[in-house]
């Protein structure tokens, strides 16, 4: 059990599968607007460290970082970019704070978009964008067991997002989620879920004005109704993932 937690708590790593993480959209208006995404895996360093990873840690804690960096350079370097996508991965920001020794390790996605279609696709880009960054922070710094790592997933890959001027929609895509049960990746998590670190997902959507009309489980709207949040784990994922579905009128 011991080896196996371990390789979990590197699969986290390695893959951005972190256990807290907030995803927030600002819409505007004129169709505009800001995505932010951000992640804290300290805890995750001192766990790794205390389940045998102090060796491979080692080397990481003597490099200290507080910087943004653009991501530019990452539109042509990531792989099956559409060119909208390499567009907005242009103009958007990584923010990393990291002091190994301390076990503090956060990173956040900053990506501004145009219009209401391209904000469609910010969160599985961001995904895309954190596990790669993870990926460089961490690489062969952790042990993996001699396992596979398989394919980083998420939440995310699992419902189809639309919003428009009046309305922004989130829908459970059958057909990807019958599939979900083979997902390697999520498997992984509800294992460490099971062992009492659950994977959480905090969303927050700001909306141009009050909302007019909100259906879902677990929504919950401020008291100006211009700002909604909805709070989700790995086993609302798994057992009830309807609770992920949501529908938004303003």
């Amino acid at each position: 059990m011991r080896s196996n937690f371990l390789w979990i708590v590197c699969l986290a790593f390695l893959l951005a599968g972190c256990l807290d993480n907030t995803q927030e959209i600002t819409l505007n208006e004129n169709g505009g607007g800001v995505f932010a995404s951000s992640t804290d895996m300290g805890d995750l360093l001192g766990l790794a460290r205390q389940m045998g990873a102090a060796q491979n840690l080692a080397e990481l804690d003597n490099r200290k970082m507080d910087t943004v960096i653009s991501l530019a350079s990452a539109a042509d370097s990531l792989d099956g970019l559409s060119i909208e996508e390499k567009t907005l991965v242009a103009r958007a920001s990584l923010s990393i704070i990291m002091n190994s020794s301390a076990d503090q390790m956060k990173t956040g996605i900053r990506m501004p978009f145009d219009n209401y279609g391209q904000a469609a696709l910010v969160q599985p880009l961001s995904g895309k964008l954190l596990g790669d960054a993870a990926r460089r922070q961490l690489g062969d710094k952790l042990p993996t067991g001699g396992r596979q790592m398989p394919s980083p997933s998420s939440f995310e890959d699992y419902y189809d997002l639309s919003i428009s001027s009046g309305s922004i929609k989130r829908t459970l895509n059958k057909e990807r989620y019958a599939r979900a049960e083979s997902d390697e990746f999520l498997k992984a998590m509800r294992e460490l879920s099971g062992m009492g670190l659950s994977m959480k997902s905090t969303y927050v959507i700001n909306l141009p004005r009050p909302a007019t009309k909100t259906e879902g489980k677990s929504l919950k709207l401020s008291a100006d109704k211009k700002r909604v949040t909805l709070n989700v784990d790995i086993d609302d994922f798994f057992d009830e993932p309807e609770k992920l579905q949501y529908l938004i009128e303003f």
